[in-house]
């Protein structure tokens, strides 16, 4: 089966086509050109003629077609993707389909709130509910708007992710391709394929001055704790006078209250002293004597420093009349880990609701992350919300108790996992890092470093600062070219696999919408890529076996799995694989501004499949005024105005040029210009303009053809 045409309803995209602008047919390649439109509140689809040029299966028996839609830049071509991505597009646009099969029958699906669809052959419908989970939709491009593009292929799947946590999600799946089968015929088509051998783990490296530099100019910052009182004091008569406090407030507990917060305010130091209490512990002294808070010698106690860092960084709650107080200091002398992280929860929850604190401790006798189940259940004890004080609401508090506890359990289960990966040598050491081979270590266990990491990094993502741990990287980097073809081969892949152990129904048919997948690519890659997804993509997707037939789902015989292709391109390299009929042209009236589509039964220059590049180059739908540097068009267009003026001196008041030139510059001009046609006839112009005696010529031109001579004989050995 393969999507033959889409329909768009009158003004569904009038930012591009024109306010109420007429119905739209958009026919990608079939068997036949269609016309749909609505007549007298029915859908009416015609058969408007035969494309003659059609050939069955082109792409191999597994791609039932692949089809273009190129244009200038802001044309409209990712409009278009994602109109026909419908349903996964959260600017939903309502369209129609047609689809054909190679036994001539004809289905629909229809969006469209009218219900009936009349044509002079048979149709048979297919629900939009089945089309839907079909359509898989790519973009290699980082751009907030495709968050509005649900897809699992795309970079920005959902919009809740991190860069952090989208990077170790790329980072898993392209080890999960490079460990695939399918490598081997990547590797055929492409035998430069981008691949890395192995991944460094490290710890990453922060100055201390990036964290001290956060609050140097605050109360919390800051070393002197009679300022600080001051300012608290000035700040809660103000309060006062404004009225900002709930009255009538019990007496006893405002006294209480801040006596005791005026007291550990005295008491207490500001973060920047914590630091350097942390930081000089002997146990984390890097001792050579720069501002890195470690110095990458070993890697879990580089990664207990820096998290304790983090910890205290982000040690600063909210005013709430539930806050107690804990000393930093009892956190410092602490001997082990589990210690001075267990004081680091102590520390959270006393500033949030120290009566809840206290309560867990009386409890349990200890506060403690491995007792996070029974500390829970405390929590979510009823009476705890009850009461409310100076306005605020303890079950806001509550909340922001289990929110804070639930990030300690991701931080703690990380440690020790990493711990466990380091005893019992999962990886090879080096450097005061972790590597893993991809060809020999167990990359189970890679991926476990990857999902807890991933899991703190998404419950971290509402701190203020963004929590960067670790360095993951390939210890060879590749370009942004080959980064480029390795993700978009390892999201297909990994989106396969997706499908693969999913409940749901696995379809005969998947089409992949991809918007500029080549971007990036070297132009070799680009030459290739039409003759590498037609070889790797029915490969990718022999993993999967269907068990539903998207266009007859009552047949008990389901017809072997394909897939089609609709991208769009600015590239001339790989548009030169897409035979014509294939190509949706979009063009933009000058005068209006607005784009329309192009019918290519009407244009016979129109030239794609096996046409040569530079012809492909020189249309307007890939570049105006021809193919040559915009920089180098002016300065040869300065050169021939210069030579063509009929005085030495041009005259400034008729003729701007960009410089000024004299004859000696001219000529310079004229020696670095490599297009022998355009040289020469402007080096026939700077003749007549400066002529020189006949032997003079003769000489140049003797010289000339010397060269050329040289070059040629250069080229033939």
């Amino acid at each position: 089966m393969r999507l033959a045409a889409i329909y768009l309803p009158k003004g569904i995209l009038p930012h591009l086509f024109g306010e109420n602008h007429d119905e739209l047919t958009i026919n990608l390649g079939g068997q036949f050109h269609y016309q749909i439109g609505i007549i007298e509140k029915n859908i009416l689809i015609t058969k408007d003629s035969l494309n003659k040029n059609f050939i069955p299966d082109f792409f191999g028996e597994h791609i039932s077609l692949i089809s273009a839609i190129v244009g200038r830049n802001g044309i409209g071509k990712t409009t278009i993707l994602r109109a026909i991505h419908s349903e996964g597009d959260k600017r939903k646009k309502k369209v129609f389909y047609v689809f054909e099969s190679n036994d001539e029958s004809i289905s629909y699906c229809n969006e469209l709130s009218l219900k009936k669809v009349v044509s002079d052959f048979e149709l048979k419908e297919i629900p939009t509910n089945s089309l839907s989970p079909v359509k898989q939709y790519y973009t290699p491009i980082v751009d907030i708007e495709q968050i509005n593009t649900l897809s699992q292929l795309n970079l920005v799947s959902t919009g809740e992710e991190n860069l952090g946590q989208l990077y170790l999600k790329q980072i898993r799946q392209d080890v999960i391709l490079l460990n695939d089968p399918v490598m081997d015929t990547l590797k055929s088509v492409y035998p430069d394929f981008p691949e890395f051998k192995e991944l460094e783990i490290k710890v990453t490296t922060h100055r201390k001055t990036d964290f001290k530099s956060v609050y140097a100019s605050t109360n919390l910052g800051n070393q002197n704790r009679e300022s600080v009182l001051k300012t608290y004091i000035e700040s809660d008569i103000r309060e006062l006078d404004e009225g900002k406090w709930e009255w009538p407030l019990d007496k006893s507990f405002v006294k209480e209250y801040l006596l005791e917060r005026y007291i550990n305010i005295i008491k207490g130091k500001g973060l920047n002293s914590l630091f350097d209490e942390l930081w000089d512990l002997e146990e984390f002294n890097s001792n050579d004597q720069t501002d890195r808070i470690h110095s990458q010698s070993n890697f879990i106690k580089d990664f207990e420093v820096t998290l304790f860092s983090y910890l205290i960084l982000t040690a600063t709650f909210p005013k709430t009349p539930f806050q107690g107080g804990y000393d930093f200091q009892k956190i410092i002398i602490e001997d082990s880990f589990e210690n001075r992280f267990d004081g680091f929860l102590e520390l959270y929850l006393a500033n949030i609701y120290e009566i809840v604190k206290d309560e867990i401790k009386e409890k349990l006798g200890r506060i403690s992350i491995l007792d996070y189940d029974q500390i829970i259940k405390i929590i979510k004890d009823p009476k705890h919300t009850r009461i409310s004080q100076q306005g605020f609401k303890p079950s806001d508090a509550i909340k922001l108790m289990k929110r804070h506890l639930e990030r300690f359990k991701a931080f703690f289960d990380f440690y020790k996992l990493l711990e466990k990966f380091v005893s019992e040598k999962k990886f090879e050491t080096k450097n005061g890092g972790l590597l893993y081979k991809i060809d020999t270590h167990n990359r189970e266990d890679f991926y476990n470093i990857i999902d807890a990491y991933n899991k703190v990094l998404g419950l971290t993502s509402s701190y203020v600062y963004r929590l960067d741990l670790l360095s993951i990287k390939s210890t060879y980097p590749l370009s942004s070219g080959e980064k480029a073809l390795l993700n978009f081969f390892s999201r297909l892949n990994s989106r396969i696999d997706i499908l693969k152990n999913s409940i749901h129904p696995i379809f005969n048919y998947y089409l992949l919408l991809l918007d500029e997948p080549e971007l990036g690519y070297h132009p070799i890659w680009k030459r290739k890529f039409i003759d590498a997804i037609t070889k790797s993509i029915p490969i990718l997707f022999e993993k999967l076996v269907p068990n539903r037939n998207l266009f007859d789902e009552d047949s008990q015989n389901l017809s072997p799995l394909k897939t089609q292709i609709i991208f769009t391109t600015h590239d001339p390299l790989t548009l030169s694989d897409i035979p014509v009929n294939n190509v949706v042209f979009l063009d933009k009236n000058i005068d209006s501004n607005l784009s329309f589509i192009v019918d290519n039964r009407q244009h016979q220059d129109l030239l794609t499949f096996g046409a040569n590049v530079h012809d492909l180059l020189a249309h307007s739908f890939f570049l105006e005024n021809g193919f040559m540097g915009e920089y180098a068009q002016k300065t040869i267009t300065d050169l021939i105005t210069f030579l063509t003026n009929q005085s030495e001196e041009v005259d400034s008041e008729k003729i701007i040029l960009r410089r000024n030139l004299t004859s000696e510059m001219a000529q310079k001009f004229i020696n670095i210009i490599d297009e022998p046609l355009i040289k020469e006839r402007i080096q026939q112009l700077y003749n007549q303009k400066f002529p020189t005696s006949d032997k003079e010529q003769l000489r140049k031109r003797i010289k000339e053809l010397s060269d050329q001579l040289k070059k040629l004989e250069g080229e033939e050995n």
